[in-house]
């Protein structure tokens, strides 16, 4: 069961209910087990959400808001609807900065103290569990105009970008095994939510194929019916029509009287599209995903740091962006560019030994390191530069996502993960 929800008690609001079917659906399509932990109690705090991976440990405050959202580490944050009418979020309490903050330092904190009742001697001497996430999540997703200036200590996202954030985010010294992360809600005293984890475990389930018995049974009551009769009838002109038009004899092919003009790609005048730029569209994205880092002195590590109109904090040194994947023809390429704010040369090889691509069937397309133009982007200080990664294997057709990842440089291993169909 690659997702389970666990909670304290059911929530008791629909909306955040529906967020977390909705979550556990998305999650379920994803490798690896993914742990849902929904409104339960510690350290006299009562916490929203928390998701456990194998290798992160993410604590959520959700807000759901229906206009923008205007709000800092400090004073209140407020919601503003499209009618310009403004109300409080969390009247009479902690703002969702405040309150994420206090769930992270009453969740580690347990973890911390309880970590040998679940792992072994030797992990627990190495594992912190101060490097879990924080993050706040407003469903269903952050409007156009929001403004929220926070620190690096908590990121915000939409709960539409959560799905993402969970593959390519990462808690530095967590590493579970899928028996470790079931102890956790256990100690929690969590339970799992039955009927949730029903409905998407049937999701999962493929739905058995009838067998020959079953088809001819339902052939013969659909035959005792009229409009079973008139069905078959019309099924049965239909084909007659298709052997016709299979068989007939072909018609001569006149010749041209002029060569046939090439139309060019565009948009013709009165703003209809015409059928190559459709084409196109369904087989180029353009989403743009962007990953910031910034090297800590004191541990020695890359530290992630928010990049986007919705957050704000210290300015990152590299910022890696995944601008276009291009699968139109016989080969897939990726536009890259690199944003160097240090003082030091910085380098993102487009070769296999650097860059993985698969997709969510299992199969791989392994870079060609002589295609990709060029073969290392190098960013002098203070520059942005970009580079094309080629791969010399057609996209599989049945494809709707792929997982694009960078191995080692510039900053350590990091993942992409991109829906190609809307």
């Amino acid at each position: 069961m690659a997702v389970q929800v666990w909670i304290g008690e059911k929530p008791e609001h629909p909306q955040e209910r529906r967020a977390i079917l909705s979550l556990a659906q998305t999650l379920e399509k994803l490798e690896g087990l993914f742990l849902i932990l929904s409104n339960f109690s510690v350290g006299g705090r009562n916490i929203d959400l928390v998701i456990i991976k194998h290798d992160a440990i993410v604590i959520i405050e959700l807000k759901h808001c229906d206009g923008r959202v205007i709000g800092s580490v400090n004073g209140p944050w407020i919601v503003e609807g499209r009618n310009g009418e403004q109300k409080r979020l969390n009247p009479g309490r902690k703002n969702p900065y405040n309150q994420v903050i206090s769930y992270f330092h009453a969740l580690t904190n347990f973890l911390n103290e309880r970590r040998r009742e679940f792992l072994s001697e030797q992990k627990a001497n190495t594992i912190d569990f101060r490097t879990c996430k924080r993050l706040i999540v407003i469903a269903p997703r952050i409007e156009e105009g929001s403004q929220l200036d926070l620190d690096w200590k908590v990121e915000v996202r939409g709960l539409d970008e959560l799905p993402a954030y969970m593959i390519t985010e990462r808690s530095s010294e967590i590493e579970l095994t899928e028996e470790e992360m079931l102890a956790i809600p256990k100690l929690l005293h969590c339970t799992p939510w039955t009927e949730l984890n029903e409905v998407v475990q049937e999701e999962r389930s493929p739905t058995p194929t009838p067998t020959l018995s079953v088809w001819r049974e339902r052939v013969w009551r659909a035959l005792q019916t009229t409009t079973g009769r008139l069905a078959a009838g019309f099924a049965a002109l239909t084909l007659i029509l298709l052997l016709f038009l299979v068989f007939r004899p072909p018609a001569p092919v006149p010749r041209a009287d002029a060569p046939i003009s090439i139309l060019s790609a565009g948009t013709p005048a009165d703003g209809a599209v015409i059928g190559f730029n459709a084409i196109i569209s369904q087989c180029r994205w353009n989403g743009y995903q962007l990953v910031g880092k910034r090297w800590d002195d004191r541990n020695q590590t890359w530290q992630n740091i928010a990049v986007g109109e919705a957050t704000t904090g210290d300015m990152p040194d590299i910022i890696v962006a995944l601008e276009q994947i291009d699968t139109c023809g016989d080969r897939i390429e990726l536009t890259w560019s690199v944003q160097n704010n240090t003082t030091r040369p910085v380098s993102l090889p487009l070769r296999d030994d650097n860059l993985k691509i698969s997709d969510g069937l299992g199969n791989d397309y392994p870079i060609a390191n002589d295609d990709s133009r060029p073969g290392t982007i190098t960013a002098l200080p203070g520059t942005r530069q970009r580079g094309v990664a080629v791969a010399r294997r057609q996209l599989a057709a049945n494809a709707s996502t792929l997982r694009v990842t960078l191995l080692e440089q510039p900053f350590g291993e990091t993942s992409f993960i991109v829906a190609l169909q809307p």
